[in-house]
Formats: structure tokens, C-alpha cells, sequence
């Protein structure tokens, strides 16, 4: 008789199930097996069928059907990419709550690596940047729980729970001993954009690209042209430690900056289906402000799509250290079940032709981040999607790179505020500098004109 697993299998995979190993269901099948051992053609789902059949017969302890069908997706799937999964209908409801940027937790973007969970980027204003977690610290126990041999999704689950429960992390950091912090859960509601103006040029935190990014950030323009008008010098744009989000949102905002027609990311996949081009639409909102981009290591996904896009066409310097290179696509296909299927079904290229797989963006002007007075923040510590276990190789390319517009590493110096004070934030004070350099050029060059 079909299990129920083998049947939801099928609608799920919409094939029959290969498995690199065999267990034969008789002593007479073991016998032939090792007389011929069969191709991996042979495996199909008759062959997963006997397993199944005598795990529930034979196993130590009863087992439900769901735990089987979890543990054979998971498997399969983490064979794959550190980024393709199965969502069961508990995390596939988390994950549409996420991007609507309200859900219950720590609030940081993490990873499976090597057994453990890899920090890549706390998110702003949540209990794990207010305690200081960093990308690349990894979380070897949840609450005294060992996070090894857990799914990502298991780990997922223990750092979440009710707002105001406490969770304890076992935290090894880069030259550090493995040490403690307590966290207090929060509900977390991530604004994904916020906005000040510094002096004449408008400051624009993008936290990350979810549903409320788009108006946010429409709001925000709006915003500085009834404060400055034509005073308006230009814009910052802060993409550091903003993990990613919504493909969509991201080739929305690009949209927003770029002249119309200009290509924004186009994907390619092993399916044709795969394959596609953006390209911007309504013209540029700003009617083609300066703009600085400021990135780091904990820039990733949509974050690079959007740096990608406003380098190559030549519409923003970017600013700050290289970013995080995951240039791979996963779209989120719901199942019959009510869980969902996340793959990866392609690259995804910047205009010139560029895949920052593995990569990153590359600044065009190279600023490392300062804390205290004249220390650097080391970003060797950082996990990058080519750290990860099981990442996508770098592509071979189609096009070369696209010119950088200036390749200059600025010296480290000790910079202060009125008050003699040491900046808090000195890549955003030297992307501002850089920012009225761009604008007093351009006015040099009109007078010329």
C-alpha cells in the first residue's frame, strides 16, 4: 500500500523521487544488489517506496509521515545550495509574516554553516543588534540546545518565541572564547526605511526590501523636496547590513533612480523559463540627483541587485567595503500541502553582464569603518556567500566587467565633530564628503559648458 508521504511526494516534486542510496526490501533483493549493484537510473520511486516501507515496519520508535516527509525535503534540498529549502506550512506562514516586516523573534538574517548557525546581519532597532551580535558569529546552542545536526528551520524555530520570553545564545566570535548573551524576544516590526536630512543632502536607511519599502521610500523623497527643494544637494543611501528581501522590491527601487529603458538585473537559469530582463519604466524620480551608495559585507541579495544596477549605468558612486556575493535566485513556490518550495532556479546579472556570485559588489571608492577613535572594524570576520557550505561556483561570464569609475582607497584619518568628539559613523561622514565633491564637480564642469 502507498504511504501517504509517497504521495504528497509526488505532488511536491512532480517526478519520481531519485536517492543515491539503496536498502532493499528482502534478503533475496540484498543479495542481488551485491551481485549488480543497480545505476542510479534504477532509483526510482518504487525504490523510495521500500525504504519508507521499512522505516515504518522496522524502526526503533513510530515516526509520522509529516516528520519523514520534512526530513527527506530537507535532506534533499540542503544537497543542493545553502539557499534552497522546504518551507513547512508553519515556516511558510513566518516568511509571508516577515515580509510584510512584523513578525515575533531576535531579528537577524542567519544561515546554516558547517552544522552551526552563522550570523550574516542583525537588523536595525531589534534585540539582536541592540546585544551586539555581528555577521559572522556563530550560534552553537539555542537555550543550551546544541544547534548541530538541526535544519535551519529548527534552529529558526527555537530563536523564536513569545514577545517578552528570553532566549540564551552560546556565541563564538573571531578571536574570542565562546560566551553567553541573553536576548529578550521582541515582536519585531521592521520600518524598512528611514529617512533624516543631513545638512542639505537626504540620509535614506534602507533596512531591508519588503512590502513597505517602495512607499517608504517614495515618502522619503517626497519629504526632502518640501524641506529643501532645489537646495537638495543630493542623496546617501545606506544599504550596510541590509540582508536582502523581495527580488520584486528591489528591481522597484532601482526603478525609481534609473532613466527610463536603462536595464536594471537580468537572470539566467539552466531553464530557459529562467531567463528574463528588467528594465526601468517610469524615468528617474529624482531627475538624476548625485547619489552615494553605502555598502559592506552584510550587503546581500537585493541590496546587490540595486548597488549593481546604479554602478554599472553609471548613476551612483558606491561606497564602503565589498558586499556580501549571493547572485543566485529563489523564488518561493507554494505547495498543495501549505508549505512551500524555495529553489534555486538562476544567477542573477548586473547590466554589464556582471554576476557577483561569490563575489560581491566592489566599491568604487574603498572605506573601511572606524569604531572609537582609530579603530578599524575588521570585516575579515564577515561570512560571505562563498564562505558558505555547498555555495554556487562564480559563473563563467558572458561580458567583462564594467569600467570602475574610481579605484582609490581613502587613508584612515581620525575625524571629529564640532564638540572635538570622534564621529560615530565615519563612512557615512566620508560618503557625505564625497557626496558635496561630486556635486561641487559637476558645477565645475557646467560653468565650462
Amino acid at each position: 500500500m502507498k504511504s501517504k508521504v509517497v504521495g504528497l511526494l509526488a505532488v511536491v516534486l512532480f517526478s519520481s523521487v531519485a536517492v543515491a542510496g539503496i536498502y532493499a526490501a528482502s534478503s533475496t533483493k540484498e543479495t542481488e544488489a551485491k551481485e549488480a549493484a543497480p545505476s542510479v537510473t534504477d532509483f526510482d520511486s518504487r525504490t523510495f517506496d521500500a525504504i519508507l516501507q521499512r522505516i515504518k515496519e522496522d524502526y526503533v520508535e513510530p515516526v509520522s509521515d509529516e516528520k519523514l516527509l520534512t526530513g527527506a525535503l530537507n535532506g534533499m534540498l540542503a544537497a543542493l545550495d545553502p539557499h534552497s529549502t522546504y518551507l513547512d506550512p508553519k515556516a511558510y506562514k513566518e516568511l509571508q509574516i516577515q515580509t510584510k516586516s512584523e513578525y515575533g523573534g531576535l531579528g537577524m538574517e542567519v544561515t546554516l554553516e558547517n552544522g552551526v548557525v552563522k550570523v550574516i546581519s542583525p537588523i536595525d532597532d531589534t534585540p539582536a543588534k541592540k546585544a551586539g551580535l555581528e555577521p559572522g558569529d556563530l550560534i552553537l546552542a539555542i537555550d543550551k540546545k546544541p544547534v548541530m545536526g538541526k535544519t535551519i528551520n529548527e534552529a529558526v524555530e527555537l530563536l523564536r518565541g513569545q514577545p517578552g520570553s528570553t532566549v540564551t545564545l552560546h556565541i563564538k566570535r573571531e578571536g574570542k572564547d565562546v560566551f553567553e548573551k541573553t536576548l529578550t524576544r521582541e515582536k519585531i516590526q521592521v520600518k524598512a526605511v528611514k529617512w533624516r536630512l543631513e545638512g542639505n543632502v537626504g540620509y535614506i536607511r534602507i533596512a531591508q526590501f519588503s512590502e513597505s519599502t517602495l512607499p517608504l521610500l517614495k515618502e522619503a523623497l517626497a519629504d526632502f523636496k518640501k524641506k529643501e527643494g532645489d537646495k537638495l544637494q543630493g542623496l546617501i543611501i545606506d544599504l550596510r547590513n541590509n540582508p536582502g528581501g523581495l527580488f520584486d522590491v528591489a528591481i522597484d527601487t532601482s526603478d525609481l533612480f534609473l532613466p527610463k529603458g536603462k536595464e536594471i538585473v537580468s537572470t539566467r537559469g539552466r531553464n530557459s523559463k529562467s531567463d528574463s530582463h528588467a528594465y526601468a519604466k517610469d524615468g528617474d524620480i529624482t531627475n538624476n540627483l548625485p547619489i552615494v551608495v553605502l555598502i559592506n559585507g552584510g550587503s546581500a541579495s537585493s541590496s546587490e541587485i540595486l548597488a549593481g544596477a546604479l554602478q554599472d549605468n553609471h548613476r551612483a558612486l558606491i561606497v564602503g567595503t565589498k558586499s556580501f556575493g549571493k547572485g543566485s535566485v529563489q523564488p518561493v513556490m507554494p505547495l498543495t500541502n501549505g508549505g512551500a518550495l524555495v529553489l534555486t532556479t538562476a544567477r542573477y546579472y548586473t547590466p554589464s553582464g556582471r554576476s557577483i556570485q561569490a563575489k560581491g559588489i566592489e566599491p568604487d571608492i574603498v572605506i573601511e569603518q572606524l569604531q572609537g577613535k582609530l579603530e578599524k572594524i575588521d570585516e575579515a570576520k564577515y561570512i560571505y556567500e562563498k564562505d558558505l557550505e555547498g555555495a554556487l561556483d562564480i559563473p563563467k561570464e558572458k561580458k567583462t566587467e564594467a569600467p570602475k569609475i574610481d579605484e582609490t582607497k581613502i587613508p584612515l584619518e581620525e575625524d571629529k565633530t564640532k564638540t572635538g568628539k570622534p564621529v560615530e559613523d565615519y563612512q557615512l561622514m566620508r560618503a557625505i564628503d564625497i557626496l558635496h565633491a561630486v556635486v561641487m564637480t559637476e558645477k565645475m564642469e557646467s560653468s565650462k559648458k
